[in-house]
C-alpha cells in the first residue's frame, strides 16, 4: 500500500526558469562544478511540485557485483565513501549510495555482464517506510529509450505529479529528460547535471531515496537508490547468489546458479550452502506457492505473502 505526501511550495517563475535553462544547456559539464549547476537548477526547483509516495515495508530490492565469491555482507552493500572515485547518476566523487532494483533481471543489464562472468546477486528487504521522490517516468523518456511500458501512467503518484500544471509539467519533463540519458563510459563528467538533479530531488534529510526507471534495461523496470543511513537503519539481508552467466542472447540470459546463502554469523560472514535457494514450509499441513520470475523461484503462502528462502 502507498501513502502519498504533497509538498506545497511558491509558484513557479517561467522567465526565471527559461533563463535558468539557458544557463544550464551552455554550461561546459566539464569544467563547472556540481554545485554551481545546483544553483542555476534553483528556480526550476522553487514552485516545482510533486506527490511524494511513501512504500509500505516489505519492498524487495535487488543488488549485483561481478565480484569473486563473497565472504561477507560488507562486499555486497554500497561501496565506502573513499572508494568512490568516479561519478555516478546520483552519487558525486567520495560519496556513496546503495543502488538497487526492484526486479532480479534488473543487475545482469546494469552491470552490462557477458558469458563467463560470475556475479553476487544480493535480495533486501525494506522493513520501514520508504519515503521517494521520482523522476523519468515521462512520455518523452518512454520514447527516448524505447520502453515497452507507458510510463506516464504506470503510478498514481506519477499521474497526480503531472496534475500540477502546464509549468510544472514542462519543468518535470526537462529534469527528466536530463537525468534520463545515456551516459557512454568516458564520459562521466555528464553525471554532473544528473547529481545536481538528484541533491534536489533529495530535499536534504526530508527523503529516503529516488526512484527512477532503469536505463540500462530500457525503462523497463525501476531503479531505487537509497541513502545510506536510510539503507542500514531499514532494509535486511535475505539471501545471496553466486551466478555464472551461461549464455546470452538479446535481453536473454541463461544462468548457472552456483552458491546461495541465507545466513549470516555476527560479524557478517556467510555460510554458504553449496546449492542454490529452497525453502521450507513450517507448519503442519502448510502450503507454499512457487512462481518462475526472471529466471528463478520466488514463493508465496496460502495468504498471497512472500515467503524468504532458508
Amino acid at each position: 500500500m502507498l501513502e502519498y505526501y504533497k509538498m506545497k511550495f511558491p509558484e513557479l517563475d517561467k522567465i526565471e526558469i527559461e533563463k535558468a535553462i539557458d544557463k544550464i544547456e551552455s554550461s561546459d559539464l566539464k569544467t563547472i562544478s556540481i554545485d554551481s549547476l545546483e544553483i542555476y537548477l534553483k528556480p526550476l526547483f522553487s514552485g516545482y511540485r510533486f506527490t511524494a509516495p511513501f512504500f509500505d515495508k516489505g519492498v524487495y530490492l535487488y543488488r549485483g557485483r561481478i565480484a569473486e565469491k563473497p565472504n561477507n555482507i560488507k562486499k555486497l552493500i554500497y561501496p565506502p565513501s573513499e572508494c568512490i572515485t568516479n561519478y555516478g547518476r546520483i552519487n558525486e566523487k567520495g560519496k556513496s549510495f546503495f543502488y538497487g532494483a526492484v526486479a532480479r533481471s534488473v543487475p545482469f543489464f546494469e552491470l552490462n555482464t557477458k558469458v563467463g562472468d560470475k556475479i553476487a546477486l544480493s535480495t533486501w528487504r525494506s522493513n520501514n517506510k520508504m519515503h521517494l521522490n521520482h523522476i523519468g517516468f515521462t512520455e518523452e523518456c518512454k520514447k527516448n529509450i524505447n520502453s515497452n511500458r507507458d510510463l506516464s501512467e504506470i503510478y498514481n503518484f506519477v499521474k497526480d505529479t503531472s496534475n500540477f500544471g502546464n509549468l510544472n509539467n514542462f519543468v518535470h519533463n526537462y529534469l527528466s529528460s536530463k537525468f534520463i540519458q545515456v551516459i557512454e563510459e568516458g564520459n562521466e563528467f555528464k553525471y554532473k547535471l544528473t547529481i545536481a538533479i538528484a541533491r534536489k530531488l533529495l530535499m536534504g534529510n526530508l527523503l529516503n531515496g529516488i526512484l527512477y526507471p532503469t536505463i540500462a534495461m530500457s525503462a523497463n523496470a525501476d531503479n531505487i537508490v537509497l541513502k545510506t543511513d536510510f539503507f542500514d537503519n531499514n532494509i535486511d539481508f535475505v539471501s545471496v547468489e553466486y551466478i555464472e552467466i551461461i549464455e546470452k542472447n538479446g535481453l536473454q540470459y541463461k544462468i548457472n546458479v552456483l552458491d546461495s546463502s541465507t545466513k549470516l554469523n555476527n560479524k557478517g560472514d556467510f555460510s554458504w550452502s553449496g546449492r542454490g535457494l529452497q525453502w521450507k514450509i513450517k507448519e503442519n499441513y502448510g502450503e507454499l506457492k512457487l512462481q518462475y520470475k526472471a529466471n528463478t523461484f520466488e514463493a508465496y503462502d496460502k495468504n498471497g505473502n512472500r515467503v524468504d528462502p532458508e
